[in-house]
C-alpha cells in the first residue's frame, strides 16, 4: 500500500538554522581622551554635524568642575574637538544625574545676572569656594583678589588661579605670577579657538567649511579665499603667467607646497594620514591647525609654564590633546610630501 498521501506519515521539513547575533561591541570613543565608552555610561554628543564627536563621563566631569571653578570663562560647556557648545538640555541632564544641580544653579544665576543685569562697566566677582559674589566696576584694573564676606567662608582668594591667598607674602606671589597666567591662558584659548575655525581674510568672519571644495566665498563680504591656506584669492600662489584665481592656485598642488588642493579628500592619494571621507578630512585639518597653534604657544611660553597652566586649569587635557601630540612634528605637517621623509 502506498503511503505517499497518508497524512499520518511524518514528512521532513527543511531545517532553518537561526543565527543569534552576538551583541555588538560599543565602538564609541571619547573625542578628548579617546577611551572606549561603555554602553551604560553617560556621554555628550557634539551637535556640530561636521564633528559629531562624543565626550565621555570622566571628561564631562572635568569640564563641569572647570565650569564650577570659573563659570564666566567656561560656560557654555563646549566640545573638546571643535569647540561647539553642547546642547544645554543634554548638559543639564548629565548634571542632574551626577547630583550637581544645586551647584549648577548657583553658578548659572550669576551668569544670568552678568549678562542681563550688569552695566557695561561692571562685572561679577565670585568666590571660588562658596556662592558669594560681588559686583565690581571695570573702569580700573581688573579685580584679582576677593575677600569673601560669607559668614561660613571668609576666604581671600586669587580670582585667576582660584587658590586661597594665605597672607600678604602669598598675595605678592600671586600678583606677579597669576597676571602672567591670565595672559598665557588667553593665548592657549585663542590657539584652540582659531585652530577649530577658519577666518575669512577679508572680514574675519569665522566658521567651518561644508563638504564641498576649498574655494570659499564669504557669506558676509563675498570675498573669495582659500580654506586650506587661508589666503585671499588675489594673494594665492599661481604661475607667473596666470591671473590669480583659486582654480589656478590648485594646479600642481601634489608637488608644490605653495599650492593647495581643491578637495581635502584627495590628499589621501599623496599622504596616507588623510581619509577619503570629507568629514574625517575636515576634522584632521583642524586638528593639525590646532596643534600647530598650540606648539607656537609652547615655544613662546615654554613647556614648564604650559604644564603649570594645565595642572591649574586642565586647559590642555580638556581640549583633547596631549603634550606629546603638541610636540610631535608630524602632527603639525598638513601634507607629507615625499621629500618630508627623506
Amino acid at each position: 500500500m502506498s503511503t505517499e498521501n497518508d497524512p499520518t506519515e511524518p514528512t521532513m521539513q527543511p531545517t532553518t538554522i537561526l543565527e543569534i547575533p552576538s551583541p555588538k561591541e560599543n565602538t564609541l570613543s571619547c573625542g578628548i581622551c579617546e577611551v572606549n565608552i561603555p554602553a551604560a555610561d553617560a556621554y555628550l554628543t557634539c551637535i556640530n554635524q561636521k564633528c559629531h564627536r562624543v565626550t565621555c563621563a570622566n571628561c564631562i566631569n572635568t569640564m563641569v568642575n572647570m565650569f564650577f571653578a570659573q563659570p564666566t570663562l567656561n560656560y557654555p560647556l563646549k566640545c573638546g574637538s571643535c569647540r561647539t557648545a553642547f546642547n544645554k538640555a543634554s548638559v543639564e541632564r548629565v548634571i542632574i544625574n551626577e547630583n550637581y544641580y544645586e551647584k549648577y544653579i548657583a553658578c548659572m544665576l550669576p551668569l544670568y545676572w552678568s549678562k542681563k543685569c550688569l552695566d557695561n562697566d561692571e562685572e561679577l566677582a565670585k568666590c571660588p569656594f562658596c556662592p558669594y559674589l560681588e559686583i565690581h566696576t571695570t573702569d580700573a584694573c581688573p579685580i584679582q583678589f576677593l575677600t569673601c564676606q560669607h559668614p561660613n567662608c571668609g576666604k581671600r582668594s586669587c580670582l585667576i588661579c582660584l587658590s586661597v591667598v594665605q597672607d600678604d607674602t602669598d598675595e605678592l606671589t600671586h600678583r606677579s605670577r597669576c597676571v602672567e597666567y591670565r595672559h598665557y591662558k588667553t593665548l592657549i584659548d585663542e590657539a584652540i579657538a582659531t585652530g577649530s575655525l577658519r577666518q575669512c581674510p577679508h572680514c574675519e568672519l569665522a566658521g567651518i567649511k561644508d563638504d564641498n571644495c576649498t574655494h570659499m566665498t564669504c557669506a558676509r563680504c563675498s570675498g573669495k579665499w582659500c580654506y586650506f591656506c587661508g589666503k585671499k584669492e588675489e594673494e594665492c600662489n599661481v604661475d607667473d603667467d596666470e591671473y590669480p584665481s583659486l582654480s589656478s592656485h590648485n594646479n600642481d598642488w601634489e608637488s608644490n607646497p605653495d599650492r593647495c588642493p581643491m578637495y581635502l579628500c584627495k590628499i589621501c592619494e599623496l599622504d596616507d594620514r588623510w581619509s577619503a571621507e570629507d568629514e574625517d578630512c575636515l576634522e584632521f585639518f583642524h586638528r593639525c591647525q590646532t596643534l600647530r597653534n598650540l606648539y607656537e604657544v609652547l615655544e613662546s611660553i615654554g613647556e614648564d609654564i604650559l604644564e603649570e597652566l594645565n595642572d591649574q586649569y586642565g586647559i590642555i587635557d580638556a581640549c583633547g590633546y596631549s603634550f606629546d601630540d603638541i610636540k610631535d612634528e608630524e602632527n603639525r605637517i598638513l601634507i607629507k610630501y615625499e621629500w618630508n621623509d627623506s
